[in-house]
């Protein structure tokens, strides 16, 4: 008799490992974020207080179709705007030959304050692009 419980009983907890084990949430593709290598930013050199800076980005977000941008992460600390561009990729999917771009993505940038702004553009390899605009009151 305890031969026969026993085995029901690993029967039972196998079959239950084995319908959790194959009940796994399909979370979608697999993505890697990356930041992406920026060639040049343009904006104005000057703008009134209380107006919106507006800035566009330029560079390659990735050499296939499986590339995409996905967001700014700017940061702002006294007198300085760091702007980290995110790309992301996807894992495992047929990827089209084209290759992807920023073309002028834009942050706007709101409340602003008077005087001069450094705007850093942060690349990959943790250096910066460097610009300024003045903010007049």
């Amino acid at each position: 008799m305890n031969k026969q419980i026993f085995t029901a009983l690993a029967v039972f907890f196998s079959l239950i490992i084995l319908i959790w084990t194959g009940c796994k949430k399909d979370t979608g593709p697999d993505t890697v974020q990356f930041i992406i290598q920026i060639d040049s930013i343009v904006h104005p050199d000057t703008i009134n207080f209380g107006e919106d800076l507006s800035i566009k980005f330029y560079g390659l977000i990735g050499t296939d179709g499986c590339h995409s941008f996905d967001r700014f992460e700017p940061e702002y600390t006294q007198g300085e705007l760091a702007v980290t561009s995110w790309g992301v990729r996807i894992i495992d999917e047929a990827c089209t030959q084209q290759m992807v771009y920023m073309n002028g993505s834009t942050l706007l940038v709101s409340d602003v304050p008077a005087g001069n702004l450094i705007i850093k553009a942060i690349q990959p390899d943790g250096s910066s692009i460097i610009q300024s605009v003045f903010v007049k009151e």
